[in-house]
């Protein structure tokens, strides 16, 4: 019988990754992509006027799918007009799993008259500067995609981005510069 070894460390092991919007379409996809490489994932359900579910909720059910099959994902709930609340978002991941990583927040269209696209990128902003230093962020604006295959390739190259700079702990990511808006 051959010896088989332990199994090498997933190539985001030890990696804390924020995903905003992160319970539906791309997000959705993108969470279980970075769960499955390995990623401990801060699942937040954004809420906002308009939505039409429990973000909360849809995060703490998609958390408990991915548990199920032994993946690491906690649920957090924001709301995108509590800057505030945004503001301390990290630093509350850091405390319930260690220093966020990585970012990546999803970005809806921009149509609607409550101009909920702006309200996100502002979001997504604050985040970007309460991030711990050395941290990427991603900027993922959802309206490049148009459907489940496209949504899968968007999510594709969002965790290959993550990838290439994946030594994670002990100094998190290397910095990808200024907020990166992926297409």
């Amino acid at each position: 019988m051959p010896f088989a070894g332990p199994h090498p460390p997933a190539p985001l092991d030890g990696c804390i990754v924020l995903v905003v919007d992160a319970t539906t379409g791309v997000g959705r996809i993108v969470t279980a992509r970075l769960c499955a490489a390995g990623a401990a994932v801060a699942v937040v359900g954004a809420g906002h006027p308009g939505r039409g579910d429990d973000a909360a909720t849809k995060a703490a059910f998609l958390c408990k799918e991915l548990a199920d099959i032994d993946l690491v994902a906690l649920p957090y709930r924001m709301d995108i007009d509590d800057l505030d609340m945004v503001r301390e978002l990290p630093a509350q991941i850091a405390c319930d799993l260690g220093p966020v990583s990585a970012s990546v927040v999803v970005i809806p269209s921009g149509s609607g008259t409550d101009r909920l696209a702006e309200r996100f990128r502002a979001a997504s902003r604050v985040i970007a500067e309460a991030l711990p230093e050395g941290a990427r962020h991603i900027a993922l604006a959802s309206d490049t995609a148009a459907g489940p295959g496209q949504d899968e390739e968007l999510a594709r190259r969002v965790v290959e981005q993550l990838l290439s700079g994946a030594d994670c702990p002990p100094d998190a990511l290397p910095s990808a510069g200024p907020p990166v808006t992926a297409h």
